[in-house]
């Protein structure tokens, strides 16, 4: 039974239906609370995502747990250059290297996403998907109707987290092994994409997806997809409330070359980490 094509298929979806079933419950129970006004849509969605962390972390930690079995935990060694270098220095050595690589990583990551974001919303905002799409433009104007503080700790910090660990964490290795690694990474970005239910967040969250699996893929790691996540929803954040690089939603000069710099930006950042992991 557990070998079959459709246990597999299911093994993929039921994680994300227990995270949408978890997720409007507790939503449905804040609404009862602070009511249905706009200006707590954010409050809801943050409250929500921290409520769906513990179950989503249940499947990534089993998944975890089985990938460390079968391939073992990465380590990072250093050859031994002295005879005399004792065994505590060289763990200690491996520890500092190891932060140091995690927290570059963590940087060019946030970068990518941030530089990625902006590119991507410039492009969308230049097409005409924001005017067909009704229902992106009820999700815009709830998203940003509250506090800002609740914006930056829901969309900028719980969302992704809980997101990544679903998506990337759990689906998209989860897709590796039946389908192989670039169709996983197309069809977790497909269906990250689709449950966003709007047309220009479909777009947008697909183009992300691809890049936040890709990183996956390449650093093995499922914080870095997390922390390209949250530079992407900061950004969008911090350029709706301040109307910093609001010009370059135009199709105009200026706004046709901050976004081929940004996307030319998250593409080199890209590199740079493939690079450095080559």
């Amino acid at each position: 039974m557990k070998t079959t094509g459709a246990y597999k298929v299911w093994n993929i979806v039921y994680p994300v239906g227990i995270y949408y079933v978890v997720s409007s419950l507790v939503y449905f129970a804040l609404e009862l609370f602070f009511g249905t006004a706009y200006e707590s849509y954010m409050l809801r969605q943050m409250i929500c995502a921290a409520a769906t962390i513990p179950f989503v972390w249940s499947f990534y930690r089993q998944d975890k747990a089985i990938e460390e079995t079968v391939y073992g935990k990465r380590r990072i060694v250093l050859k031994r250059h002295t005879a005399e270098e004792k065994p505590a220095d060289m763990e200690s050595a491996a520890e500092t290297v190891s932060f140091v690589m995690a927290a570059a990583g963590g940087i060019l990551a946030l970068a990518a996403g941030a530089a990625l974001g902006v590119g991507v919303n410039n492009l969308i905002a230049m097409t005409p998907l924001i005017r067909m799409s009704a229902g992106f433009s009820e999700a815009n104007q709830a998203f940003f109707a509250g506090e800002i503080l609740f914006e930056l700790l829901g969309s900028g910090l719980l969302i992704p987290i809980a997101e990544e660990l679903l998506y990337r964490g759990v689906v998209y290795k989860r897709l590796r092994l039946l389908v192989g690694v670039w169709p996983a990474i197309v069809l977790s970005a497909v269906i990250f994409g689709a449950m966003h239910f709007n047309l220009v967040q479909f777009f947008y969250a697909g183009i992300l997806g691809i890049m936040l699996a890709f990183l996956v893929e390449r650093t093995g790691y499922v914080y870095t997809a997390a922390l390209a996540h949250v530079g992407a929803n900061v950004a969008a954040i911090v350029r709706q409330e301040t109307g910093w690089l609001s010009f370059a939603y135009e199709p105009t000069a200026a706004g046709i070359g901050v976004t081929a710099l940004c996307l030319v930006l998250a593409c080199a950042v890209l590199w740079r980490m493939c690079k450095s992991k080559s």
